[in-house]
């Protein structure tokens, strides 16, 4: 019994090369976690595989770590997990605790058991990765992880069989096993995409996504904007109708309004209105739809002026502005209509003390210029004019204004005299309240980049913009861009271009390409076509889900259970004889190079003697058992002709098959002179055999 116990074990445990690739799987699978995981575990994850692979490589320079430091190795990273997953919010600490856990497998890999846990661990970890990202590469890395773990896979299951091979000849075999697998399956992978119907999960979780770190915020303090011109992320992404964007400057995408002021801060008012979208949608001066990243905020994004109801899910705000019905934890596609110019229908102004209220203390100069004004006699749009006079002649557009204290607007408007765009919105919000014109500051993005591969504009985080909107009578809401009249390059030139220079344009980002490509004019082409393809993925492939219904009611009609079902089996259906028909493609009687080889040996032999010729039936072991015993001398011989046979057919070792043609060849020449040099020898030994 113990004896069968060992066997078992034996058998059971895994050889150093499958042990290296399992290691180096968890390696290529971890590669996109370090961007989710703590910095400690990264650093504790790489020196504990590195030791690992040491010890498999050169086990000589690398002694076995005692059951004592494992044990404080393992504690200290459990205590790190847990005080990561109570500061964590989300599915970090989900992604964090199976990097760990897989991690601290690895000290105790040493069963065929122990590997398939870490195989199944290194699968829940490359599906959460796509939780935070599902970028075109991603996916790509994706596929690579996926033909990575197969390929340790099959490794685990020749077992025994690696260990007489050389490891790159393993890891060829069995990765080109993988890859074929892989590929096997594209078929199905595609129909199960296309067909089977996406359904909504019952909770949701928060996700810790890297979009959430920068965006726009519900307030809005000078400063507060600018430091979005560090970022270089992704906001969305805008198609058109016509395949032409609207003129620079028209590109102002309002994102929300802050309506109330408490002397510093601006923020949303809480009663705003909000309808749900309705079913029909009033024709535009321009259609448009809209990709949006991730923000975890609600509010989305539209061109001034936009009219009708959204698609579906997004809800219409009275100021203009569109929401989600949740915080966004995933891509949204939408489209809209918007008017070149806005048209007043002459609707009342509500709440108008909300438009109006500013603190009755503090920056006394910029009252005592209201009042300067106001004794003139002077209109709500002479004093407008008036102010972005002023603006238009003593200020200056700035990443970097210097810091405000005290009575801001009197030091922005008399002192300073540079700034931002919220700087210049926000004193000229202050400024017209305090004349009595009802006024509002709109948040959102001015600008975008025109990719002319894909027909589509980029509206990155640095082009964050603010402006005001004034209400007059018999007008509306009207738009009033402060910083058109300090920068008018701002709305004509892309931002990139007109701060390239300025040492905090994209500080967060100093090696990306939006700053690389004005010294490597080759490199904007190429990132141009990358954004392209990135559009493309999340157009048509992340996106598809909404429009999946809409188009397979294009294909086959109104859908119903019984469509649902044929078009869900017939396709697997067809799948599945095209596997039959290849697994029946090669028929029984067709011969293998390998046997053909072997065939032709025993015809070449059989023409000396026919005792030397293999006979129906007979197994290969057979034939090379009776040669031997007729041809004694070469015994040796025969018996390593035998053994590369047995390899090549039956452990796949496809290195040996060169050697066991060339083998054969020798064999059949040395038989040759055996016949010329000793026949009468050989013929007793034929005559006996017979």
């Amino acid at each position: 019994m113990s004896v069968l116990k060992g066997v078992s074990q034996k058998s059971a445990s895994l050889d150093t090369p499958v042990k290296t690739a399992l290691i180096v799987m968890l390696l290529v699978i971890c590669v996109p976690q370090l961007v989710i995981i703590p910095l400690w575990l990264a650093i504790i994850a790489g020196c504990i595989l590195a030791w690992i692979l040491l010890s498999l490589i050169r086990p000589e320079r690398c002694p076995n770590m005692p059951r004592w430091g494992r044990g404080v190795l393992v504690a200290g990273v459990i205590l790190g997990v847990l005080m990561s997953a109570v500061a964590a919010q989300g599915l970090g600490g989900l992604s964090t605790l199976l990097v760990a856990a897989a991690v601290l497998k690895t000290l105790e890999l040493k069963t065929r058991r122990d590997g398939w846990v870490l195989v199944l661990v290194a699968c829940f970890i490359a599906a959460v990765g796509f939780l935070f990202n599902q970028s075109m590469l991603a996916a790509l890395y994706g596929l690579i992880s996926l033909v990575v773990i197969f390929t340790a896979l099959i490794m685990m299951h020749q077992g025994d069989q690696n260990g007489s091979l050389g490891f790159r000849i393993v890891i060829k075999s069995a990765g080109s096993k993988s890859a074929v697998i892989l590929l096997q399956s594209m078929p199905l992978m595609l129909i199960l995409f296309l067909i089977f119907p996406r359904i909504s999960p019952l909770w949701s979780v928060q996700l810790q996504h890297s979009a959430a770190k920068t965006g726009l915020s519900d307030s809005m303090s000078p400063g507060d904007i600018s430091q979005l011109a560090r970022s270089d992320d992704v906001a969305f992404r805008v198609s058109f109708s016509t395949d032409r964007p609207p003129p620079p400057a028209a590109r102002y995408w309002r994102a929300m309004t802050y309506s109330v002021f408490d002397g510093r801060r601006w923020s949303m008012g809480k009663d705003t209105l909000i309808r749900t979208a309705g079913n029909t949608l009033q024709q535009g001066d321009i259609e448009y739809q809209v990709i949006a990243e991730p923000s975890a905020h609600v509010w989305l994004f539209a061109l001034d002026y936009s009219v009708g109801a959204p698609s579906q899910g997004v809800l219409s705000v009275s100021d203009g502005s569109y929401r989600a019905g949740s915080p966004l934890l995933e891509r949204i596609n939408y489209h809209a209509y918007a008017e070149v110019t806005r048209r007043y229908n002459g609707e009342p102004l509500n709440e108008r003390s909300r438009y109006l209220f500013v603190p009755e203390t503090g920056n006394p100069k910029s009252r005592a210029l209201v009042n300067q004004w106001r004794k003139k006699g002077m209109t709500s749009e002479e004093i407008i004019d008036a102010l972005f006079m002023r603006f238009n002649q003593h200020f200056y557009y700035t990443l970097s204004p210097q810091r405000l204290t005290d009575d801001r607007i009197d030091q922005f408007l008399f002192s300073t005299q540079e700034g931002f765009c919220e700087h210049f919105a926000n004193a000229t919000a202050y400024t017209l309240r305090l004349a009595g014109i009802p006024t509002r500051i709109v948040a959102g993005y001015l600008g975008g980049e025109w990719n002319p591969y894909e027909k589509y504009l980029l509206v990155r985080q640095y082009e964050a913009h603010a402006w005001v909107e004034a209400w007059v009578e018999g007008k509306g809401w009207i738009r009033l861009d402060p910083t058109a009249a300090v920068a008018p390059e701002r709305v004509t030139q892309p931002f990139d271009l007109l701060f390239a220079d300025a040492p905090e344009f994209m500080a967060d980002s100093p090696l990306s390409a939006i700053n690389l490509q004005h010294n490597l004019t080759w490199l904007s082409a190429g990132r141009l076509r990358y954004e392209a393809l990135n559009y493309s993925w999340h157009r048509w492939v992340l996106g598809y889900h909404q429009e999946q219904n809409s188009l397979l009611e294009e294909w086959f009609g109104r859908l119903n259970f019984i469509k649902m079902l044929l078009l869900l089996f017939i396709p697997v259906g067809c799948v599945l004889a095209l596997v039959i028909w290849w697994l029946l493609r090669a028929r029984p009687h067709s011969v293998s190079p390998l046997d053909k080889a072997a065939v032709t040996m025993s015809d070449t032999l059989g023409r000396l003697a026919p005792a030397l010729q293999r006979v129906h039936g007979e197994t290969i072991s057979q034939y090379s058992r009776r040669l031997k015993e007729v041809l004694p001398g070469l015994r040796e011989e025969l018996e390593e002709w035998h053994t590369l046979y047995q390899r090549v057919r039956y452990a796949q070792i496809l290195s040996d098959e060169a050697v066991y043609y060339k083998s054969s060849r020798q064999l059949v020449y040395k038989i040759k002179r055996l016949e010329k040099h000793d026949i009468d020898t050989d013929m007793d030994v034929r005559r006996s055999v017979r």
